[in-house]
């Protein structure tokens, strides 16, 4: 028997818990273990059951989900936090957010496939953006100065998978469009980070727009 990915629901609405809830604990690799309406509510129940992974509202009461993910992450650093916001354009948000540990961002309305596979994606260790955040962080990062790029020349294969990365696609759909297998273009994009020193695909993303390589 597999084990389950252990889920922690964060929103102030109850309505928005319970629809989530009744919707991923249908899975069978899924299992919703707390609810919470706010932060605080929050850090008491991860004292007693630890998730596997949070999906934590954005904007909360008294304090914002960013706030929010900066403590969990510092307190507990193996959680994976998805964000969800009802805004693509907060490229400042997002940034700060994967700065903190966030694993992934998504808007509000996104399809409820794609969020289940985003919790399966941060579990196997990967970042998650979506498609439209991504490119607001691309035009927003694109406005900054570039600098003399100093690092390690990246190879055209290497530059490919990551203007692939900076629109959002994942490892899977870089592979399908690459014909590469998945495990192929993690080892690729777990060089470059290793290259530019960086630790996610956000930092990535943001280093090769401010070194002006993309």
């Amino acid at each position: 028997m597999m084990d389950k990915i252990t889920i922690t629901i964060v929103d102030d609405h109850e309505i928005v818990r319970e629809g989530l809830r009744l919707t991923l604990q249908g899975e069978p690799d899924f299992e919703v273990i707390g609810e919470a309406s706010n932060g605080k509510e929050l850090l008491r129940q991860i004292k007693v059951s630890r998730p596997d992974v949070i999906l934590l509202d954005e904007r909360m009461p008294e304090e914002r989900g960013v706030e929010i993910c900066k403590k969990l992450t510092k307190l507990y650093p193996e959680l994976k936090i998805i964000i969800l916001t009802a805004y693509a354009e907060q490229e400042e948000s997002i940034i700060q957010a994967m700065m903190a540990g966030a694993k992934g961002f998504l808007i509000k309305n996104v399809e409820i496939s794609e969020l289940k596979r985003a919790i399966r994606a941060v579990v196997r260790g990967e970042t998650v953006l979506d498609s439209q955040m991504a490119a607001c962080i691309v035009k927003k990062l694109k406005e900054v100065p570039s600098q003399e790029f100093a690092q390690p020349l990246l190879t055209e294969q290497q530059l490919d998978i990551a203007r692939r990365v900076a629109e959002g696609l994942t490892n899977r759909e870089i592979a399908e469009q690459l014909y590469l297998s998945e495990n192929t273009i993690k080892f690729h994009i777990q060089n470059i980070m290793r290259k530019l020193d960086v630790h996610n695909r956000i930092a990535l993303v943001t280093k090769l727009i401010q070194d002006g390589v993309i």
